[in-house]
């Protein structure tokens, strides 16, 4: 087998203008999960009657089914039943007229909910009884201790899971391709189809992918830092 280093660096050019696709699925699934989350692991954390046991149970039924399946299942679920579902709203807009990243989406969105709300749920027991205490004795209700209190104090410490949740989700965008996304991963694939350079064409997006990752660790590296100043300012 001959390694074509050239054609490497060709591929390399050729998908370098699907990044921006790759980074919209991972940014809006992780902005879309992240809240989904949060709210979950609010009412597991506060213990919130039957909503608790229901979101214990979806949760864990979702952690143990692979992402190809939620995509495969998002697919199916979509293809078959959005049009009648349209037409019960008296939408216009139909499944072949739905952008099939959409669907790419909502199935990194359940992956990013999952993995965050035990994220922020872990990161809520680090914040000590008598922050609690304090808020109570300051007159806050519920909501804004939420607000002023927990949510602030548990950022910081979920912040590294929420930035690998990030970088998982990038990765994640490959499976797009089976709902014919084309991103990094599909766009590698497209362009060896000709001349069957698989491998070379796989090591470049590869490249693209651990460049991402460097981007993005160097920058939560800097967002940390940012973050602890401020919080030995407080």
């Amino acid at each position: 087998m001959n390694f074509d280093i050239g054609f490497i660096f060709q591929v390399v050019s050729q998908i370098v203008r699907y990044v921006p696709v790759t980074i919209y699925m991972a940014f809006v699934s992780l902005i879309i999960g992240g809240a989904l989350g949060l709210a979950v692991a609010l009412v597991r954390y506060y213990k919130v009657p039957i909503l608790s046991q229901l979101f214990s149970t979806l949760i864990t039924m979702l952690k143990g089914v692979p992402l190809i399946l939620v995509f495969l299942v998002v697919f199916l679920i979509a293809s078959q039943n959005f049009n009648h579902l349209a037409k019960a709203m008296g939408w216009q807009i139909r499944y072949g007229d739905l952008p099939m990243s959409a669907l790419a989406i909502i199935g990194l969105s359940l992956m990013a909910m999952v993995g965050l709300s035990e994220a922020f749920r872990g990161a809520f027991e680090s914040v000590k009884q008598v922050q609690f205490d304090a808020a109570r004795s300051l007159g806050m209700t519920k909501m804004q201790t939420i607000r002023r209190v927990l949510i602030p104090q548990t950022l910081p410490v979920a912040l590294p899971m929420i930035i690998n949740m990030l970088i998982n989700l990038i990765k994640g965008t490959a499976i797009a391709s089976l709902v014919s996304v084309v991103e990094i991963f599909s766009a590698a694939t497209q362009a060896a189809s000709s001349n069957y350079k698989y491998f070379e064409a796989y090591i470049a997006a590869a490249m693209i992918y651990w460049l991402m990752t460097i981007v993005i660790e160097r920058g939560a590296v800097l967002l940390e830092s940012r973050m602890d100043k401020s919080l030995r300012r407080s």
